[in-house]
């Protein structure tokens, strides 16, 4: 997928995986909150960001219905 000439999502999983996803979920655990919650909020922040940079509403809507993560690839903490 590509929202950036030259620059594709896939190529930022080791963060998302190895980073984010492991940020997000330590946050909810230490909060004492559901992941899912953390996530959102995470998202809609990461929304209007993009959205800041130019991303149009509906190309976010798309990426996020196109977005697949396979269970078995997903960290350990989301399954």
């Amino acid at each position: 997928m590509n929202l950036y000439d030259g620059h594709r999502v896939e190529d930022h999983a080791a963060f998302l995986f190895d980073d984010l996803l492991p940020a997000v979920v330590g946050y909810a655990d230490s909060k004492g909150v559901p992941v899912g919650v953390v996530a959102f909020a995470a998202c809609v922040a990461m929304a209007g960001v993009m959205v800041i940079d130019g991303v149009e509403r509906d190309e976010i809507i798309r990426a996020i219905e196109e977005m697949r993560v396979p269970a078995n690839k997903a960290p350990e903490a989301m399954r």
